[in-house]
C-alpha cells in the first residue's frame, strides 16, 4: 500500500523529498542518482561552449605569435639593412617568443589546476594564481626587448637610410611600432574565460587608457622624426614617457592576478600614471607658451588623467584603510569580481565551502 501510493502520488514524494534536503536529513538514493544525470546533462550542454572558448583562445594566442614575429621581424629588418653586425637582434626575438610560448604553457598549467581542485602556490611578487597568472612577466619581457631596439632606431640615422632605400619605410616604422596595442589586447583575449565576466571589463578599461596614453605619447614621437622638437631634454622625456606607457600594463595585469589589494599597488599605479602624463604635459606647456606651437587635445587629457588618477588613488585608499579598520587589522583588505576561479569545481559549480572559508 505505501509503494502504490507513493507512484500514485509523485508529487507528494518531491515534495517529501525536498523537506528532507532543507531539514539537513539524508536524501534518499534516488534523488542522488538524478542529481547525477543532471550533472552529466549540463555537462553535455557546456561542452560546445568550452570548445567555443578554446578555439577563441587559441586563435588569440595564434595572433600574439604572429604579432611578436611581424613587428620583431620588421625592426630587426630596420636594423640590419644599415647594419649586417646587428643580426644578434634575431636572437631577441626568439627567446620573447620562446618566453610567450613559456606564458603559455604555465598558464594553461594553473587553469587545469584550478579546474582539479588542486592547492594553488604564490607567485614570486606573493599573488594568488588566477586568470591572468604570468601575463606581466611576458608583457615585462616583451618590453624589455622591444625598448632598445626603438631607442636605437630613433637616436640613430637609421630611418634617414630607410626612409630613402625602402618603400614605406618611416610609415613602416610607425605601423610595426603601434603594433604593440593590439598585441596587448591579443594577449587579455587569450587568458580571458568569461567574456561576461568584470575582470574581462576591467582589463578592458584598463586597456583602453593604456592605448590612449600610447597614441598620445607616439604624436610627440612623430614630432621628433620631424625634428620638431627643439630641446635634447624634451625628447628623452618624450621618449621615457612613451616608454612608460608601454611598461604600465605590467602593473595593471599585476592587479588583475594578484588578490589583495593594497595602498603600495595604488600608488604604483600613480606614479606610473604621472610618468606617463607629467611629462607630456610639461612637453605640450613648452611648445605651447615658448615656441607658440597650436595646443593639441591631448594636453586636455594630459590634465584631466592628472586629476582623475590623484582622486582614485585618494578614494581608494581612504576605502582599504577603511575596511582594515573595519576588520581590525588582522586581516588584509581582499578584493574579488563575485566568485574567483578558485572557489570553482571542475563541472563549473560553486565550491561553497570554500566561499564560505574565504
Amino acid at each position: 500500500m505505501l509503494s502504490e501510493s507513493r507512484t500514485r502520488n509523485p508529487q507528494a514524494d518531491l515534495l517529501h523529498t525536498s523537506s528532507r534536503k532543507d531539514s539537513g536529513l539524508p536524501v534518499p538514493s534516488s534523488s542522488s542518482d538524478s542529481g547525477r544525470s543532471m550533472t552529466s546533462g549540463e555537462l553535455m550542454q557546456s561542452a560546445p561552449l568550452l570548445a567555443h572558448r578554446s578555439t577563441r583562445r587559441a586563435l588569440y594566442k595564434a595572433l600574439c605569435f604572429l604579432l611578436l614575429i611581424l613587428q620583431g621581424g620588421v625592426l630587426d629588418f630596420y636594423l640590419i639593412f644599415t647594419d649586417l653586425y646587428r643580426c644578434s637582434w634575431i636572437a631577441t626575438d626568439l627567446v620573447v617568443v620562446s618566453g610567450w610560448g613559456v606564458f603559455f604553457v604555465k598558464n594553461a598549467r594553473s587553469r587545469r589546476e584550478r579546474a582539479c581542485g588542486f592547492h594553488q602556490k604564490s607567485s614570486m611578487f606573493g599573488c594568488n594564481l588566477g586568470e591572468f597568472t604570468y601575463a606581466y612577466l611576458a608583457w615585462l619581457i616583451y618590453v624589455i626587448a622591444y625598448t632598445p631596439k626603438v631607442v636605437l632606431i630613433l637616436e640613430t640615422s637609421i630611418l634617414e637610410l630607410v626612409a630613402v632605400k625602402v618603400p614605406c619605410g618611416v610609415t613602416g616604422f610607425k605601423v610595426a611600432a603601434l603594433l604593440s596595442a593590439p598585441l596587448l589586447f591579443c594577449l587579455i583575449g587569450s587568458v580571458v574565460l568569461d567574456l561576461n565576466g568584470s575582470t574581462r571589463h576591467r582589463a578592458h578599461s584598463c586597456f583602453l587608457s593604456t592605448c590612449l596614453d600610447v597614441l598620445d605619447s607616439f604624436t610627440l614621437v612623430e614630432m621628433l622624426l620631424r625634428n620638431e622638437v627643439p630641446s635634447a631634454y624634451l625628447k628623452y622625456a618624450v621618449l621615457a614617457a612613451f616608454f612608460a606607457a608601454l611598461a604600465a600594463p605590467v602593473l595593471w595585469l599585476y592587479e588583475l592576478t594578484a588578490a589583495e589589494l593594497r595602498c603600495a599597488w595604488l600608488c604604483a599605479r600613480f606614479a606610473t600614471g604621472l610618468l606617463v602624463n607629467a611629462p607630456l604635459l610639461a612637453v605640450r606647456c613648452f611648445l605651447v607658451f615658448v615656441h607658440r606651437v597650436p595646443v593639441s587635445v591631448f594636453m586636455l587629457k594630459n590634465v584631466f588623467f592628472l586629476a582623475c588618477r590623484t582622486l582614485e588613488l585618494v578614494e581608494q585608499c581612504a576605502a582599504v584603510r577603511g575596511v582594515r579598520r573595519l576588520a581590525g587589522g588582522t586581516e588584509p583588505a581582499q578584493f574579488s569580481h563575485c566568485v574567483s576561479e578558485n572557489d570553482m569545481c571542475p563541472h563549473g559549480y560553486v565550491n561553497t565551502l570554500a566561499v564560505s572559508q574565504s
